[in-house]
């Protein structure tokens, strides 16, 4: 198969700026997303959570609107708008009515080309930031699933909250906000993904007027992929449950094997008829949430089993989760597991795909860091075209040397 016929290229504007789009005229509605390269991982210790602060801060006033008038030229027309921070990159976005689409490029562009960074509000966001600091450490299952990073990946930035820490959050400058904003955030670091009823002509023409002027400064990141640790680690907390993650290897974003990751994670752990949520949850009523999934990034991957349980449970339970590891390491798994499984998958890629914000995010995280689009039919075909033997044969390799890691939230 061609990689022409594979593949979608992105475009590019007139600035230089590279986009996608995705047209669909069923519903009078899109999904704009301005992605950029700027995320956890490619941060220094001292500036941990930097890509995350500032995109709360970019929020707080431009040189046209304060804060309230960012967000309401958009919700009184009845739109959506928002952000979140990642390990690799950080998304901007608008939903909205395609007649109001003009607007939608106008906000999105005027609070990444004209933040005031003034400090008062600053400082204010830095609070904020905070206290989301504290309600993330106040939730164990979110304490065990970032340790599980740490697991896989010891203490490569990768494995970092996009929150960072207290220490360093409280101790960034409004200058060293505005320095990192100046490198990373430049056409050459972003990609536009929009989805729903708008064609090209219009959306290069919004293009050019919104965003011909962006910061043409060309720094890109680079970074090496992260080398496998799998480390044992513990966070004490105060908690009525024990919270604990098994991980194992996994396959990065943007090859052909995650999909036969994702076919085992959903056998493993996947949903209500995998094997782990039926011999921890319904076979023996040992917990009340367990799940699998892989964590993939663009040059690596990994996956993490979770489950929380009580102390005394605590061992039966990860006998359990081994048990069944190593009994599909050893024996594979079943056709009708095999069968249901691309089933599901096949199933949730097209529900994934049925509104306009997940094909938006699909197609801009793609496009940001391949500069291309993979078909939506094409990923279908790969998915129908997984042998049994396949399967099988990856994840043997997968799980061959039985090296794992081990993350335990609470009192034991």
């Amino acid at each position: 198969m061609s990689e022409e016929n594979e593949f979608e290229p992105s475009r590019t504007s007139k600035s230089g700026i590279r986009y996608f789009l995705q047209e669909n005229n069923t519903f009078p509605s899109l999904s704009l997303g301005v992605f950029v390269k700027s995320g956890s991982r490619y941060e220094e210790p001292q500036f941990r959570g930097i890509s995350h602060l500032i995109e709360h801060t970019v929020f707080k006033g431009t040189k046209k609107r304060n804060a309230f008038e960012i967000s309401r030229e958009i919700e009184k027309v009845g739109g959506e708008i928002n952000a979140y921070t990642s390990i690799e990159h950080t998304v901007f976005y608008v939903r909205l009515l395609s007649k109001d689409a003009c607007k939608g490029f106008e906000i999105l562009s005027d609070i990444l080309k004209n933040p005031l960074f003034q400090p008062e509000l600053v400082e204010r966001e830095r609070r904020v930031v905070l206290e989301e600091i504290h309600e993330y450490y106040d939730d164990p299952q979110d304490i065990c699933q970032t340790e599980a990073l740490k697991s896989i990946w010891g203490d490569d930035p990768v494995a970092n909250t996009p929150l960072g820490s207290e220490e360093t959050v409280k101790n960034m400058r409004v200058e060293d906000l505005k320095s990192y904003f100046s490198k990373m955030f430049n056409h050459h670091n972003l990609f536009v993904s929009v989805a729903g009823d708008i064609d090209d002509i219009t959306l290069r023409s919004f293009m050019d007027e919104y965003f011909s002027d962006f910061n043409s400064n060309s720094f890109e990141p680079q970074v090496l992929p992260p080398v496998y640790h799998f480390e044992e680690r513990k966070y004490e907390k105060d908690t009525a449950q024990i919270h604990v993650a098994i991980t194992l290897k996994g396959s990065g974003l943007f090859i052909r094997e995650n999909i036969l990751d994702s076919l085992f994670t959903t056998v493993l752990g996947g949903n209500m008829s995998s094997r782990l949520f039926q011999r921890l949850r319904e076979d023996s009523g040992l917990v009340y949430t367990v799940y699998a999934y892989p964590v993939r990034l663009s040059d690596a991957g990994g996956t993490v089993v979770y489950a929380s349980t009580t102390s005394e449970n605590l061992a039966e339970v990860e006998g359990i989760i081994h048990k069944e590891v190593e009994d599909i390491r050893r024996n594979g798994l079943s056709k009708s597991e095999f069968e249901d499984a691309k089933s599901f998958v096949r199933g949730n890629l097209l529900l994934g795909l049925e509104s306009t914000s997940s094909k938006m995010q699909r197609n801009g995280v793609q496009g940001l860091f391949l500069g291309k689009v993979k078909r939506a039919e094409k990923l279908l075909d790969d998915i129908d075209g997984v042998s049994f033997d396949k399967l099988n044969n990856y994840i043997e390799s997968l799980l061959d040397d039985g090296t794992f890691g081990r993350v335990v939230v609470g009192k034991v």
